[in-house]
């Protein structure tokens, strides 16, 4: 009987702790309806050279990110899956992209403010040592946007490695 007792009380503090954890944080209403939907984009790298894209944001794992996908139309190849949303430990923005070259990176964020969400993170280079990264998504108007991909060995200077414009193309 008492083992039966033991249980029923341990069952029960397991139920009642797991009730009471917080709901995940889910990426803010303006990030989502801003973004959300499909975009077709153009323009340059820092040579000068063409580019454009297709981008398609959609909610994820019941609203708990935004995914991102980003294909690059020829003659260019980058591909790349990014999912937006908020670190559970510490709260943070966080985007983790995934690329057709193997590559996987976490960025951080501090959100989406007045109309920018500048998306960081720094990772080892063979050559350089610490390598800073970041994309810009500067929101134009209520259906266009600018991405600028940048680059910098310590985190201040900057040097753009390419920007598209992006124009909404279906509304989610």
């Amino acid at each position: 009987m008492k083992n039966l007792i033991f249980t029923l009380a341990l069952l029960c503090a397991v139920f009642s702790a797991q009730a009471q954890q917080p709901a995940p944080q889910k990426p803010s209403k303006e990030l989502v309806q801003f973004f959300s939907g499909k975009w077709t984009g153009e323009g340059q790298f820092s040579s000068g050279k063409p580019i454009a894209a297709t981008l398609d944001f959609s909610l994820a794992l019941d609203s708990s990110w935004l995914m991102h996908h980003h294909t690059d139309l020829a003659p260019n190849t980058y591909k790349a899956t990014s999912w937006w949303g908020s670190d559970p430990e510490t709260g943070t923005f966080v985007a983790y992209i995934f690329d057709n070259y193997s590559g996987h990176r976490k960025f951080q964020s501090e959100g989406f403010g007045d109309g920018k969400l500048v998306l960081t993170t720094q990772q080892p280079h063979p050559k350089f040592g610490i390598m800073w990264q970041h994309f810009i998504y500067e929101k134009l108007s209520a259906d266009s946007f600018k991405m600028t991909y940048e680059v910098s060995r310590d985190g201040k200077e900057w040097r753009m490695v390419d920007y598209l414009i992006f124009k909404r193309s279906v509304k989610a």
